[in-house]
């Protein structure tokens, strides 16, 4: 950052589609064509390199790197485990191309934009009381919210 000279470089087969510095800022993840790579972010050695099963648009890794999340070309939003890339869940909720994916800061859940237009938030455990999701009984209740109650002013 001293000078505006180049001091290292990593080269990819293709043209990168993200780029994420991971919470504790020692991993970055970066998604081309159908891969997803992890790089020490000091000395940009490859840590692991996964190849998903579509285009990959965008990847995000879990802030514990437990997990990753990514979204591509064939409209679905995965999940995979960071430390073999056996794939966890996938969801189909969009109607067009996912072009970005990102945990939350706690890592409670992840969202997905899409080229349909639409941003839709995924729990990262599915069914855990968190925010305004509740669980009764392992069952998610999608009773809607009751309005916000008045404050009288003094």
């Amino acid at each position: 950052m001293k000078s505006p000279e180049e001091v290292q470089k990593v080269e990819f087969p293709s043209t990168p589609n993200s780029l994420e510095v991971s919470k504790d800022g020692t991993v970055l993840t970066v998604a081309y064509s159908n891969h997803v790579a992890f790089l020490e972010s000091d000395t940009l050695n490859k840590i692991r390199e996964f190849c998903l099963p579509t285009t990959v648009n965008s990847v995000s890794l879990h802030p514990d790197k437990s997990v990753f999340v990514a979204g591509g070309d064939d409209l679905k939003v995965y999940k995979f485990d960071y430390t073999t890339g056996t794939e966890l869940e996938s969801f189909k909720g969009h109607f067009g191309p996912v072009h970005c994916v990102k945990f939350s800061p706690d890592g409670e859940l992840y969202a997905s934009g899409s080229e349909d237009g639409t941003l839709r938030l995924w729990q990262t455990t599915v069914g855990k009381t968190y925010g305004l999701w509740k669980c009764l009984d392992g069952q998610t209740n999608n009773d809607p919210l009751s309005p916000p109650k008045e404050v009288q002013a003094n």
